[in-house]
């Protein structure tokens, strides 16, 4: 795999199947219920909004692709199958994206609108370096320690699965 898009949708799609496989696990552990409402400080939202925010940074990075609109959705009317299904169709709007623009959508700016009439401008290189990707991960990760804060066995290894058919042994 080569290339800006290329890399890029391979970092979304398998990172996104992670966090898929990551919720199953806390499914089976913990149970929805307990999971729906879980957060890790009062101050911070629940794990609903993780998963909508990581898969709404991919997402994004597609639908500006694909020159196409993409609506905010809001995650306190999303349940748990809904949840999965929102993450799975985010990987599937990155697969179709990354097969039908190429690199050259880099050199398209974006600009992120923000409260109170305040925007940022980036380039399309610096709107996936410096928006898209510190924001994903952050929302990856909180999902992944709300579940480990709720008990799920999940480890390190888990988070880095996408790593595994790189494993060698001498």
């Amino acid at each position: 795999m080569t290339g800006m898009l290329a890399r890029t949708a391979h970092i979304f799609t398998s990172r996104l199947h992670t966090l898929l496989k990551l919720l199953d696990r806390g499914e089976a552990e913990c149970g929805i219920d307990t999971l729906i409402a879980a957060r890790l400080a009062e101050d911070m939202l629940p794990l609903p909004y993780q998963i909508v925010f990581a898969s709404d940074q991919a997402s994004h990075f597609a639908a500006w692709c694909l020159d196409e609109p993409f609506p905010r959705t809001d995650a306190a009317g999303l349940d748990w199958a809904a949840l999965k299904r929102y993450a799975a169709d985010a990987i599937a709007l990155v697969e179709r994206a990354a097969g039908a623009v190429d690199d050259g959508v880099f050199a398209r700016g974006k600009r992120v609108d923000l409260l109170d009439g305040m925007y940022l401008e980036f380039s399309g290189a610096d709107y996936r370096d410096e928006w898209l990707m510190p924001n994903f991960y952050f929302h990856l990760v909180t999902a992944y320690d709300i579940l480990r804060a709720n008990g799920v066995a999940i480890g390190k290894p888990d988070y880095m699965a996408h790593l595994l058919d790189r494993i060698r042994k001498d």
